[in-house]
């Protein structure tokens, strides 16, 4: 880990401005069933009066109603860029990323004495640090798009969870955990199985390349 970050360090702006953009793409696109579910309410439910009872005009309907469309229109608006800028942003960062890692990898790799892998093929040495290279970036870009949102979601529910009801604060994290236990006993297979597939086709790439 100390060598990822290691790595990351001189992207470490590109990074900020990805979560800064990760993080506004999905709080805006949590704003969107927000705001239909109070213009259902408020509109929807009783479209000829307030929520108070107090009678209101079609005028006032209809501009209510068009207000809201303007939030939902602007809130996915602002989501859509923000998840264009966030996507360039990691691209731009994981590309120098893999390219840095791979290069210094095979620099190392030629600094080495022969005795050192002699019996390996050079193709399997090439595979590897091929597979190092892709791990990484799929790493990164599973960190910014997927892990750090699903962190803005689990925060920005919870807090409007709070308001409404605080019950639904512990289903929704026992929830959460239930999913997280099942997913790392399924990971463990998938890694198991990973490992085996790595090895033959590691193996195939140093027969291929020597052939």
């Amino acid at each position: 880990m100390k060598l990822l970050i290691q790595y990351l360090k001189p992207y470490k702006g590109l990074i900020a401005l990805a979560l800064l953009l990760a993080g506004l793409n999905q709080t805006f696109s949590l704003f969107d069933p927000m705001l239909f579910g109070k213009l259902i309410d408020h509109f929807a439910n009783h479209p000829k009066t307030f929520d108070d009872g107090t009678p209101r005009t079609e005028g006032q309907f209809i501009n209510g109603i068009m207000w809201y469309l303007f939030l939902l229109v602007g809130t996915a608006m602002i989501s859509r860029v923000a998840k264009a800028f966030q996507d360039y942003t990691v691209n731009v960062v994981i590309q120098k990323f893999g390219a840095k890692i791979f290069t210094d990898g095979l620099k190392h790799s030629m600094r080495l004495p022969y005795q050192e892998f002699e019996d390996q093929r050079s193709g399997e040495t090439l595979s590897i640090l091929t597979k190092v290279r892709s791990d990484t970036e799929r790493f990164i870009g599973y960190f910014i798009n997927v892990l750090f949102g699903i962190l803005v979601s689990v925060i920005f529910v919870s807090v409007y969870a709070t308001q409404k009801h605080w019950s639904i604060v512990p289903i929704y994290f026992g929830g959460t955990l239930l999913i997280a236990f099942v997913t790392n006993i399924l990971s463990k297979k998938i890694k198991t199985i990973q490992k085996v597939i790595l090895k033959e086709t590691t193996a195939l790439a140093g027969t291929t390349t020597e052939s």
